[in-house]
């Protein structure tokens, strides 16, 4: 290789597109299971509701602090570029962001109601017209819980596209860049999406069965919330293991550029970290241990193995782990792929 390598993404972008792909993650999977069972996988819709909005505004903060200008960063969200894929992930991320905060807002207990934490504001507070308007107009009974939570349905409804857009637009964004022949894959944007959606599970369940499980949860609830987790997980991984393959094939099926890009991860330097702890470890390693909860029910109908937070844990950090270390090699395989290419 000649010449030097210039690294201008460095791991801020890995920790944007890998909380951008957990966020995206837990709000589709929480929709989802409100729509498979309201009452019976009510955990876990919440969980995902509440760990939703959160990563992607920690990614938002690194990715923003890291640009050259972070102060300008604004200008982007008052212009609409509709041929500039980063104008318009721009807006699906505004998108998505008012939808998972809503969508926080509607399953929080009824502690939160916004009605009576206004009703219960300083009363000097009321020398603001804003403020008094609201605490004494009919907008303020609108706002009670019992009046919204019907909409749980219509924001989950609205959510699923737009979470999934989310999870396919890391990818995109990536592989828009035709000069980089790592990132010039076909396949990136749905390795990132079945990605997006592991990692989203692996987050609801390490706050469920591990940390909340810890606490108390009914031995009902919590095998209730197992089951919906782990054959979700399970049928995510098996396409995980199908999206990595299309993924190697897409590049040596490229042209040469591609091919020689792919010997970054095939003898090359960044072949421990996607075959060793992006694949093994975040991928083979799980789904071997969701295998063993799973067979039981599975095969013989029996009820499923008693449930074990540390075994959960090393599921799910192994799972987040992975899905980190995913983003990290694409990220820098992507640019020496260039300096290979040339």
């Amino acid at each position: 290789m000649e010449g030097k390598i210039f690294i201008f993404w460095n791991w801020t972008v890995a920790v944007y597109l890998f909380v951008a792909g957990v966020s995206a993650g837990a709000f589709a999977i929480s929709a989802l299971t409100h729509f498979l069972g309201e009452e019976k996988y009510r955990d876990v819709t919440r969980i995902g509701a509440y760990i939703a909005p959160f990563p992607l505004l920690f990614g938002l903060i690194c990715l923003i602090a890291d640009l050259e200008r972070p102060q300008l960063f604004w200008k982007l969200m008052v212009t609409l570029q509709v041929h500039s894929i980063m104008s318009l992930g721009a807006w699906l991320l505004v998108v998505f962001s008012l939808l998972s905060f809503v969508y926080f807002y509607l399953w929080l207990p009824d502690r939160f109601d916004a009605a009576e934490l206004l009703r219960r504001a300083p009363a000097g507070w009321d020398r603001f017209p804003l403020f008094r308007w609201l605490r004494t107009g009919p907008l303020l009974e609108k706002l009670r819980r019992k009046n919204l939570n019907g909409l749980r349905g219509w924001i989950a409804m609205a959510g699923i596209p737009v979470s999934l857009l989310v999870g396919i637009y890391t990818g995109v964004l990536l592989g828009a860049l035709a000069a980089r022949p790592f990132w010039n894959n076909p396949m990136l944007p749905m390795l990132f999406l079945v990605s997006a959606l592991k990692t989203g599970t692996a987050s609801i369940c390490l706050v469920g069965c591990v940390a909340k499980g810890m606490g108390g949860m009914s031995r009902e609830q919590i095998e209730t919330n197992k089951f919906v987790i782990h054959s979700i997980d399970f049928f995510l991984m098996i396409l995980s293991i199908i999206a990595v393959l299309l993924f190697v094939f897409g590049l040596y099926a490229a042209p040469r550029s591609s091919a020689e890009a792919a010997g970054l991860i095939m003898g090359g330097e960044f072949t421990f970290l996607f075959w060793g702890m992006a694949v093994v470890m975040g991928i083979l390693l799980p789904l071997s241990l969701e295998v063993y909860e799973l067979i039981p029910h599975f095969i013989s109908r029996a009820t499923m193995r008693e449930h074990n937070p540390w075994l959960s844990g090393v599921v799910t950090l192994s799972v987040l782990a992975g899905g980190f270390i995913l983003r990290y090699v694409v990220v820098y395989a992507g640019q020496m792929a260039k300096a290979i290419a040339t």
